[in-house]
């Protein structure tokens, strides 16, 4: 009995973190072991169907060998082995799309002679970093949008994590209006050979109904508050970008929209926070 296994400190990393765990073997009786190697490998992977055929591309992130130990005899029983491997500080997220997918695996092999190596291989997860925090005051300039009977003003393009986007809105009276519907739709953009393939899906959706006492005045909304989804990013295959979508819904009838370009701010940093607590309470210097 060969049995090789990875234990991780922690399957979810950011770019530039340490992957840190030990591999693990159990026999039950001594043998002859080469080397023990870990595989390190990160790929990107497209796919799409073109009639009875499936087309795929990939694409290496990163692909590196580290050997933990050199040739020993491995006693009966567990013997423990520990890694450290820093990550690079570029690295595409984990992802699972619509076509295709980004992953990263780390495989344990033990070499050994005239037999199969025994090994293990398990996934682990690249998160993103929080995007920067962008100030009110810099490139968020309000925008208006106005349809023919739906106008919606934002007073910055731009989703905030912790506090979405506040949404300002004006319906024109008219008749079989029900509500109106906001989308924050994730667009997916997918290298494969020497296509492009595009989806846009709506992972976080909102209704206002209206009233008749709705109409004509400014209402307001909020959507994308405690955002857990993957923000925008670019790699070798993948484009990912977000708008808002505004929609009238009008009963048997076409339903008129307007979409706004997404940018994405991080939580106002403590120290601001606090500053303005002072600037509430009088005091001028904090």
């Amino acid at each position: 009995m060969r049995i090789v296994d990875i234990h991780f400190q922690n399957r979810r990393l950011l770019p530039g973190d340490i992957l840190a765990g030990v591999v693990e073997i159990k026999t039950n009786k001594p043998f002859g072991c080469n080397r023990v190697v870990l595989k390190l490998k990160g790929k990107e992977h497209t796919e799409y169907s073109a009639g009875e055929n499936r087309v795929s591309d990939d694409k290496t992130i990163i692909g590196r060998v580290f050997r933990v130990s050199e040739g020993k005899t491995i006693p009966e029983g567990i013997t423990r082995i520990p890694f450290s491997i820093d990550l690079p500080k570029q690295l595409s997220p984990t992802y699972e799309g619509t076509y295709g997918r980004i992953e990263y695996t780390l495989e344990a092999v033990v070499e050994v002679n005239w037999t199969l190596d025994p090994k293990c291989k398990k996934e682990f997860r690249v998160l993103q970093n929080r995007p920067p925090y962008i100030e009110d005051s810099i490139g968020l300039e309000p925008s208006t949008i106005t349809d023919d009977e739906l106008q919606v003003q934002l007073d910055e393009k731009c989703l905030r994590l912790d506090t979405g986007i506040n949404v300002q809105f004006k319906v024109k009276e008219r008749s079989r209006v029900r509500g109106v519907r906001f989308e924050i739709i994730r667009e997916e953009d997918a290298v494969c050979r020497s296509r492009t393939l595009n989806r846009k899906s709506a992972i976080v959706r909102k209704i206002y109904p209206i009233a008749s006492d709705d109409f004509g005045r400014w209402l307001d909304i909020n959507i994308g508050e405690k955002w857990r989804y993957h923000l925008p990013f670019l790699s070798g295959l993948f484009k990912i970008t977000y708008f808002l979508k505004v929609t009238l819904d009008v009963g048997l009838d076409f339903d008129p929209s307007i979409e706004f370009p997404l940018k994405f701010s991080d939580i106002v940093p403590e120290r601001d926070v606090l500053e303005e607590i002072a600037i509430d309470l009088g005091f001028r210097e904090w």
